[in-house]
């Protein structure tokens, strides 16, 4: 469903969509690095280096990276359910994703998931 627009740093409307997320904790081949927590998919900053470009043939968006974010409304709740499974290890926040853009001021995603992950033995890594 969506939610806002306003202008990328491309000058282009930027599409905010709420999506409700299967999963939060994807297990990672990164090196030292067990799980990545991606509370968002897509990016406001529209950055010519960006290495996460290849997440948009996941996304079903035909729109440029950089003008789109889907805000995973649910993940919150799938980190509480999937820490209850008591895993170990290290959790890297948002490898694919930009943490804390601007649209994490509405949702406070990221605010929450750290709010749970800093009450496990869980190492986290931003």
């Amino acid at each position: 469903m969506p939610v806002g627009v306003c202008l990328s740093k491309l000058g282009v409307a930027m599409k905010i969509k709420e999506v409700r997320a299967r999963s939060i904790l994807s297990r990672t081949r990164i090196s030292g690095i067990d799980y990545c927590l991606n509370p968002y998919t897509g990016c406001s900053h529209a950055c010519e280096y960006c290495y996460a470009t290849f997440m948009k043939k996941f996304t079903g968006h035909s729109d440029p990276w950089g003008t789109f974010v889907d805000v995973k409304i649910n993940a919150v709740d799938l980190l509480k359910k999937a820490l209850r499974r008591n895993i170990t290890g290290e959790v890297l926040l948002s490898s694919v994703t930009d943490a804390y853009q601007p649209i994490e001021k509405k949702y406070e995603l990221t605010r929450g998931c750290l709010e749970l992950l800093a009450r496990t033995e869980l190492d986290v890594d931003v």
